[in-house]
């Protein structure tokens, strides 16, 4: 019982440096100025899926070679979640099943970025980078979909009519401008 223990305990050790690694991304003030400076960049808009009830909006800009997502959702308590860009802007599916699988722009090498985070309360707003994405062009995020995914691990896949672990999805287009 020992050993089962101490990987309990990695793991636990794991998640509070990813953790720490969001958070630490969201202090960064070059960063912040980016995202909340008016200009080009696209956004998405959160809808709850699945029979959960995150909402939020994704604001997306260009950054250092890739791309930059600010997130704020509330409706989700607290626990880990993952969030991915997924192949198809479209939320349609009760369950975001219309979304796709997760997606990487050709050529990136590895599998998609898939970030996981923990939050301890209702609501949060996050910082990510998905270095060697664009925003437009054939290879960019725009029409995509931003999907937030329950739980730190398990398939982001999804089949129709399935219950799965997608509770919110949006996609990336345009930003609204409120007058």
């Amino acid at each position: 019982m020992v050993a089962p223990r101490r990987r309990l305990r990695a793991v636990r050790v794991l998640a509070a440096a990813a953790a720490a690694a969001v958070v630490g991304c969201q202090s960064d003030p070059q960063v912040e100025s980016l995202l909340t400076t008016p200009g080009s960049g696209l956004e998405a808009h959160l809808v709850a899926s699945g029979g959960a009830a995150l909402t939020g909006n994704a604001t997306l800009k260009s950054y250092d070679g890739g791309v930059v997502m600010l997130v704020s959702f509330a409706g989700a308590g607290p626990g880990e979640y993952r969030i991915a860009i997924h192949a198809t802007g479209n939320c349609t599916s009760a369950n975001a099943f219309s979304a796709g699988p997760p997606w990487a722009p050709p050529g990136l090498q590895g599998p998609p970025f898939v970030h996981t985070f923990t939050k301890n309360d209702d609501a949060a707003t996050l910082t990510f980078r998905f270095p060697g994405y664009r925003l437009e062009g054939s290879d960019g995020v725009a029409g995509r979909a931003v999907v937030v995914h329950a739980g730190a691990q398990g398939s982001l896949d999804a089949r129709p009519g399935v219950p799965n672990n997608r509770i919110a999805c949006g996609v990336i287009g345009a930003t609204r401008r409120i007058l």
